[in-house]
């Protein structure tokens, strides 16, 4: 008796370790959104509005069982960032939780892949881990140069005019980029602007894309109106994770005398 006792104590230790070892990778890669299959979780999305931070909706596929705790971890060396807080999403809604980052992103954070871990219990007592992966920020390589078009315009100094002097200018320059673009997710995509909201076409001669994991760009000497001394052109590239956006501003001092004097990362 006490032999079978025993056989079926060591057994049923072995089953409770088995259902507490149950881990639920993301195979979705780092899109938005993971699907799971099986019966404990049915899907995690990523919901931030500030790069900085962390958030997402966690559909557990139950609807009595809970997710108690959670982190987010650096994917590849393991390293740990900060808690999560998990607390229903609302009214009526038992199967799904809302998950926040206790903390902020460094930069140095933002710019590597990282991952979400839940440990939760099902509704019949089955322990287990789940996994949502967090895309690192786009990353942007980007070269260009600009040129005056035409000739260097001057101040009309003739007749009776009382405002003569002062800077130069050219009517129109002429724009060439190549811009390669990292989003880490097929869930990203890339806009861009001139000056104040007017419509670049950086992306092979387009101001926005569709979404797309990884791509070179090029515009080559496309002539834009100059207006004013200053030339200024934004890339932004977005991801479930964020905006990594890029600036750059050119400043046009004189004849053939145009310098880049800006040239700005920024995540958002």
């Amino acid at each position: 008796m006490k032999i079978k006792l025993l056989t079926a104590a060591v057994s049923l230790l072995v089953i409770n370790s088995a259902a507490a070892n149950v881990v639920l990778d993301d195979l979705d890669g780092y899109d938005r959104e993971s699907n799971y299959a099986g019966s404990l979780m049915e899907r995690i999305v990523t919901d931030s509005e500030n790069a900085r931070t962390f958030n997402a909706w966690v559909f557990r596929a139950d609807r009595y069982g809970n997710c108690s705790s959670g982190a987010v971890y650096d994917e590849v060396s393991g390293q740990f960032i900060a808690n999560v807080g998990i607390s229903p999403a609302g009214h009526n809604t038992h199967h799904i939780d809302v998950v926040s980052l206790q903390g902020y992103f460094t930069d140095e954070q933002l710019q590597r892949t990282r991952v979400l871990a839940l440990t939760c219990e099902s509704e019949t007592g089955v322990s287990y881990k789940v996994k949502h992966k967090i895309p690192a920020l786009p990353k942007i390589t980007w070269n260009a140069s600009l040129t005056g078009v035409g000739p260097w315009q001057t101040p009309d100094c003739s007749g009776q005019s009382q405002h003569c002097g002062g800077a130069g200018w050219y009517d129109q320059v002429s724009y060439t980029s190549s811009i390669l673009v990292n989003n880490g997710t097929e869930d990203g995509y890339c806009t861009s602007q001139i000056n104040d909201g007017l419509v670049s076409k950086v992306f092979n001669g387009e101001g926005t894309t569709p979404l797309f994991h990884t791509n070179h760009f090029a515009l080559n000497e496309q002539v834009y109106s100059q207006i004013g001394r200053v030339f200024r052109q934004t890339v932004a590239c977005h991801n479930p994770a964020g905006t990594t956006e890029h600036t750059t501003v050119w400043e046009v001092t004189g004849e053939n005398d145009i310098n880049l004097v800006v040239d700005n990362v920024n995540y958002k």
